[in-house]
């Protein structure tokens, strides 16, 4: 009889998992408590005009190896829009349109050209960047992993110009978090494997469709193909340990026995809830804090957008995704302003858009679908970084996945892909 695997969860720490230990044959059962897969990285369909929406846009990249092995695997991967090269149309208030592109040259001459024609900074500030960049060659992240974000740029000589125009929208885009709390080495290794891996590490991946449509079914389905079983609408109430071992997973008005192994890929708030109060204290994440993501998706009766996504420069408002019918507008980092009202966001993000584009009036927009993703991520700071469990627990029989367990990234999509990887990676080494 094949060993079985209980999984807690259904975002894509616990899917991914799934899919792994499905491949190797080994039996796997995935309780969601929700009624939908997908977690905090899904689609739905917007009531009033019909169209597929995303709860937040999401950036992948080049360097995002686990999600391309991932997306292959259940058959999804040509569900993507990859670019050859780096290609990012970014707009200043002054100058407009400053596009960064790394061009068709040999790497790493490519990204050198492309820093170098990036006008958005004076030829001293790309010198700047250029030198910082060549230092990461050597650079351990551990030796930085008491600072923030930003005293690692100012002990490397950046200037604000510097941090403003390039760093601040690389690390609040990469780690949702201001550059006053994040920390250094998990920016550092994001940008050692943007920047050090190759000229195709730094391109920008968008799906072609939902995220929903993007990997949700088609993980379902490659896991009933090999026996694996999927329930939604079924939350864990707790789990019964005896031995150092989960014997008993309590689901609503039943239990569930008979399993090996248990991955929890929930995230840390709902994992805190299930588990036992003295093993999720052992674990020492009392602090851990999380930071919101206000996406605000607007119709137009026109659309005067011409490229498909843009990022604004030393603005509240972060990218803008150009879908045809629709823009979809991302503000990451947004506690300070998530608190106001849907007409207050409107008009702050609406003023923005007039001021980097011309071409743009409110008076375009039809119908405008207001998202508040209040707990998007952890806030990745020193301190947590620290503390970020590793796949292995204490309890013999249980796995730890989800991106804000130790993956060495931050909570992305690739962090949460490469946790469920991890633990699946790690029940199939057990006991060998």
């Amino acid at each position: 009889m094949k060993p079985k695997c209980v999984i807690i969860g259904g975002g894509l720490a616990g899917l991914s998992a799934a899919v792994s230990l499905a491949k190797a044959g080994i039996g796997v059962e995935l309780f969601e408590s929700a009624p939908k897969l997908g977690g905090r990285a899904y689609s739905f369909t917007e009531a009033r005009t019909g169209d597929v929406i995303d709860n937040g846009q999401h950036i992948m990249m080049g360097c995002y190896n686990e999600t391309l092995r991932f997306l292959r695997l259940i058959g999804s991967v040509d569900k993507l829009k990859i670019q050859k090269s780096l290609s990012v149309s970014f707009v200043d208030k002054t100058l407009g349109l400053t596009p960064l592109k790394t061009g068709n040259a040999f790497y790493p001459f490519n990204l050198l050209l492309g820093l170098m024609s990036y006008k958005a900074l004076k030829f001293s500030e790309r010198l700047e960047i250029i030198g910082l960049c060549s230092k990461l060659i050597l650079l351990r992240p551990e030796s930085i992993e008491d600072l923030t974000v930003l005293q690692w740029l100012k002990k490397e000589k950046q200037s604000p110009g510097t941090i403003k125009a390039f760093w601040e929208i690389l690390s609040t885009g990469a780690l949702n978090t201001d550059i006053t709390r994040a920390s250094a080495s998990i920016f550092a290794s994001i940008l050692k494997e943007m920047f050090l891996k190759g000229s195709r590490a730094a391109s920008i991946i968008l799906p072609r469709t939902g995220l929903s449509g993007l990997y949700c079914q088609d993980s379902v389905d490659f896991i009933c193909r090999h026996g694996g079983n999927i329930t939604l609408s079924e939350p864990v109430k707790s789990v019964e340990i005896k031995n150092n071992k989960i014997k008993k997973i309590i689901i609503q008005d039943r239990e569930v026995t008979g399993f090996d192994f248990v991955i929890s890929a929930l995230p840390y708030h709902a994992f805190s809830r299930v588990f036992p109060g003295e093993f999720v204290d052992s674990l020492s994440l009392e602090g851990i804090a999380y930071s919101s993501i206000l996406s605000l998706n607007l119709w137009l009766k026109e659309n005067p957008f011409k490229d498909e996504f843009y990022g604004l420069i030393d603005s509240p408002v972060h990218w803008v995704f150009n879908h045809g019918k629709f823009i979809s507008i991302v503000i990451s980092n947004a506690d300070e302003i998530s608190g106001k009202s849907r007409e207050e966001l409107q008009d702050i993000i609406f003023l923005e858009l007039e001021k980097f584009f011309p071409q743009f009036n409110r008076s375009l927009v039809s119908w405008a679908k207001l998202i508040k993703e209040k707990r998007a991520t952890f806030i990745p700071s020193p301190d947590i970084i620290k503390h970020r469990p590793g796949t292995r627990s204490s309890i013999e029989n249980l796995f730890l996945a989800g991106d804000w367990t130790q993956t060495g990234l931050p909570a992305t999509i690739e962090g949460a892909v490469k946790s469920g990887h991890d633990a699946a990676k790690a029940v199939l080494e057990y006991g060998k």
